[in-house]
């Protein structure tokens, strides 16, 4: 007769493909613990790390981790939880159904139940020496696999677990002691590794789950087998689906060399800097490298080295880049579609994915899913082998799990949502703990979110972790910090010199210290670039006519749309027409302006297209784009920002150009006369906005002017420490004061904000009660909220997308006919007129998007789109056209 324990239900869909409608909770239990124990032993590294923080050996650390996996769930034997499915009530063991009488949340209930049936005992020995607090650590760790830690509340469940539930339970964790033996007494661990167990664990809980929960892979079974039967079905069925899932780690390529891994004209004559990545001895231990030398120089090769070499040594099952914006992520994801399987061995199939929340919409990344065909039906495909990039379908299908992939390439904003208390952080812990982090754009980055990503450095050492930094302009001060937080992940404190130092140059920091290997610069990266003050806008366009008469390629980049609205149409009224880019395009036509400006200005443009071809943009024309212009002019912005500019100004070798040398133009009012506090608003008003420590934007015009040019390499460290490195403020104009000071406020608070959200690795995952919310709102940025509306013109009657898709698919035409406003700018709503067709064109579109995505309709106005929005009974029209984008009244 089958124990009463059997009759309780784990998972319910339905009878299909000849499965009964429920599969019984022990069943469950027993796939997501196969499933840890074959990703345990797939990965003996990373046992061996958990079994180093829980002093055993990694057969004992397994077994033990993998039995209390399996009572993840226990909390499905209260009467509530059972309650929820009246066709797969336990009747055998309950008797009649009865309507759930609580809340039925099972993974709260665990974490109560866990007293109840003493789970620290009923391991034998295991925990003897463990404390009630250390056992709590990691029970929580396992109870809390929905994403976040469960404070149990017993006013709130008491009574869920009556006497009959309470039985089968203790039963089944009986059976589960008996089946996972342990006659060994663990020692006590100290407080910090079990702290940082806990992070591992919930993360192999969580992604345990995950996969033992797939139906496809884990079918419906009725209660006819023992446990131990059915342990060892399921860990049959587990090495099948880590396989089917593609998180396997995949072996290195036997062949480590640079010509393996870069493109042969880089391989074939290494920059220094790349040189010295490739031969840099590293130590023992995690490792932090942090690059630093002039934009253009190779430092995104030089990472691949570096990881590819951490990786040949089994260091690293892989790499992850994360990157500023959707654009940079993109542009990345493009540069390693070809190459990134050379990593590894021949004929393995490695993952590389696209993590930001447009990845959808990128067409390569779309079109490198791979799809078992026998699974269509199922949310969670394997895969096949393919060519070229590929991702499994069970990776690519959530970017939370693009930390599982081999390679993966997103956005800064997926990777710290791992150190804020947001649901699954521990998912994308466990996983990047076994890539290599690489952080570009170092210095991009503000206060709030640089915090942030300083206690992701020190959640990633402590895991076990390496990071590559890469940066063109990091200040000192900056390259301090991550390299403290990196060393206080592994429990060291260092001594960093902050006056400034060499430049190129490579830091390693790892267990034996931090080394500083100043380096010379390529060849073709050595210039003194002239920079030249033009004081106002008339100037700036006669300038950019004349370049463009010339037919020079020129870049106009200001400081805000508006303002880049403004010069578009300055030029338009010289006849000349501009290609714009900004951020307030609907995300197709951005999409398409970025690529025509690569393919025009890239290393590959050719003469004739670029001939008199001038782009006005904002930031993104910053760091988002590989491009190349003849002539530059900029508005006046922090300095760190204009050599960032710069580095676009003759950035590819050729042939000839039409002007005889670069010049970076600068518009902006004279550093040497501040008369009041509107010198900079004066000339530059909504600059004034965007970049409001008047004190550095003085010091950057003033620095600059009087260098006379950027001077790369050897001129930039100079430039970035004369800048940013003074603490004091007795240099700055009287008149700047005020608003420096409330800027330097306004960052000291962004900071201390990050350093109140962030989790801390001491305290382990369930070690403070703060607020857990979903990772799609969790903020990992401060600034202006934004609105994003989806653009919709009426065809024929219908409402349809603005944009549309090369495949015709509705949802991703949508999707690109979003577009982002920040909220001041577009606070209301879409004006009511179109309700009808409105609602008829949202009824095809999930419910959740329905509610949170609001549809602005437009309608043809001489040559561009127009449409309203309504706040109350106040009016805003705006108006659009793909040409620039979308304006305000």
């Amino acid at each position: 007769m089958a124990e009463a324990y059997l009759s309780f239900w784990g998972k319910a869909g339905g009878a299909r493909d000849g499965q009964p409608g429920w599969h019984p909770l022990p069943y469950h239990c027993l796939d997501v613990a196969a499933v840890a124990d074959a990703l345990l032993t797939s990965n003996p590294r990373k046992l061996r790390a958990i079994a180093r923080l829980m002093e055993a050996t990694p057969d004992q650390a397994r077994n033990i981790l993998v039995a209390l996996i399996s009572l993840h769930d226990i909390g499905k034997f209260a009467e509530t939880f059972q309650a929820k499915c009246e066709s797969a009530w336990p009747r055998d063991a309950l008797g009649d159904y009865r309507r759930p009488r609580g809340t039925g949340r099972h993974d709260a209930l665990a974490s109560e139940i866990r007293d109840i049936l003493g789970l620290r005992s009923v391991f034998g020995p295991a925990f003897r020496y463990w404390s009630a607090s250390d056992f709590d650590h990691l029970w929580h760790a396992v109870s809390g696999h929905h994403g976040s830690p469960q404070y149990e509340d017993p006013s709130k469940i008491c009574g869920e677990l009556p006497a009959r539930c309470e039985q089968a339970a203790a039963a089944f964790c009986r059976e589960i002691a008996t089946l996972f033996a342990a006659d060994i007494a663990l020692p006590r661990p100290p407080v910090r590794s079990i702290a940082m167990l806990s992070w591992l664990v919930a993360g192999l809980t969580v992604i345990s789950d995950w996969i033992g929960s797939n139906r496809v892979w884990f079918p419906y079974v009725p209660p006819a087998l023992s446990l131990a039967d059915y342990w060892a079905h399921a860990r049959i069925a587990a090495q099948r689906a880590i396989l089917r899932a593609g998180i396997l780690p995949v072996s290195p390529h036997e062949v480590v060399s640079p010509g393996r891994f870069l493109p042969a004209h880089v391989a074939d004559a290494l920059s220094p800097l790349q040189q010295a990545a490739w031969d840099h001895p590293f130590s023992e231990g995690p490792v932090l490298a942090i690059v630093e030398d002039v934009t253009g120089s190779g430092k995104t090769e030089a990472a691949v080295l570096m990881a590819a070499r951490l990786i040949s040594e089994r260091r690293a099952d892989g790499l992850f880049f994360a990157l500023p914006t959707m654009a940079t992520a993109n542009a990345m994801y493009d540069r390693l579609y070809q190459t990134y399987g050379k990593l590894f061995a021949d004929g393995t199939c490695p993952s590389l994915v696209l993590a930001h929340g447009k990845r959808k919409l990128h067409q390569g990344f779309s079109c490198s899913i791979l799809e078992d065909e026998d699974a269509k039906d199922d949310p969670d495909r394997s895969y096949e082998e393919s060519a070229q990039a590929v991702c499994a379908a069970w990776i690519g299908d959530d970017r939370r799990k693009a930390f599982l992939a081999h390679i993966g390439v997103g956005t800064i904003d997926q990777a710290v949502l791992g150190v804020l208390p947001s649901r699954y952080q521990a998912l994308r812990l466990w996983g990047l703990a076994d890539r290599v982090l690489i952080i570009d754009e170092a210095h991009a980055y503000d206060p709030y979110l640089n915090r942030e990503i300083e206690a992701l450095l020190e959640f990633h050492s402590a895991l076990g972790g390496s990071a590559i930094i890469l940066s063109a302009t990091l200040p000192a001060k900056q390259r301090a910090g991550l390299i403290s937080a990196f060393a206080k992940g592994r429990g060291q404190r260092v001594k960093i010199d902050t006056a400034g130092g060499a430049y190129p140059l490579l830091t390693v920091a790892s267990e034996e210290g931090v080394s500083a290997q100043p380096l010379p610069s390529r060849a073709d990266r050595t210039r003194a670039l002239p920079v030249r003050r033009i004081a106002s806008t008339a100037e700036a366009l006669d300038y950019v006519v004349a370049m463009a008469a010339k037919g020079a390629a020129v870049a106009w980049i200001r400081n805000s749309v508006d303002d880049a609205l403004d010069a578009a149409d300055l030029l338009k009224a010289q006849g000349i027409t501009p290609c714009v880019l900004h951020a307030r395009f609907a995300m197709g036509d951005r999409l398409a302006i970025e690529a025509r400006v690569a393919t025009t200005l890239g290393r590959q443009g050719e003469d004739t297209a670029r001939r008199g071809f001038v782009v006005v943009g904002t930031q993104i024309l910053e760091q988002s784009l590989d491009y190349d212009v003849d002539v530059m002019i900029t508005d006046l912005a922090p300095i760190d920002l204009l050599i960032q500019r710069a580095g676009r100004l003759w950035r590819h070798a050729r042939g000839t150009r039409p002007v005889v040398s670069p010049e970076l133009v600068v518009l902006s009012p004279d550093p040497a006369t501040v008369q009041d506090k509107d010198w900079y608003h004066a000339l530059l008003p909504r600059a004034a906005t965007v970049y409001d420590h008047h004190g550095i934007v003085w010091r950057s015009a003033k620095v600059l002017f009087e260098t006379g040019c950027i001077a790369t390499p050897n001129g930039v460290r100079d430039l970035i420490e004369r800048v940013y490195a003074p603490e004091e403020l007795e240099d700055i104009p009287a008149p700047l004061l005020a608003k420096s000071q409330d800027a330097i406020g306004r960052s000291h608070a962004a900071t201390g904000t990050a350093r109140s959200n962030v989790l801390k690795v001491e305290k382990g995952y369930a070690g403070e009660p703060l607020l857990w919310t979903s990772d799609t709102i969790t903020p990992t940025r401060l600034g202006e909220p934004v609105t994003v509306f989806r653009l919709g013109k009426i065809e024929n009657g219908r409402l349809v997308p603005w944009c549309r898709a090369d495949d015709d698919d509705p949802a991703r035409s949508w999707a690109l006919s979003e577009i982002s406003v920040r909220k001041a700018l577009a606070d209301g709503v879409p004006s009511g007129v179109h309700t009808d067709v409105i609602a008829a064109a949202k009824a095809h579109w999930p419910e959740w998007e329905r509610d949170k995505t609001p549809l602005l309709v437009l309608e043809p106005e001489n040559e561009c789109w127009s449409g309203k929005i309504d706040k109350g009974n106040e009016h805003r029209s705006v108006r659009y056209d793909p040409y620039a984008g979308l304006r305000f009244s």
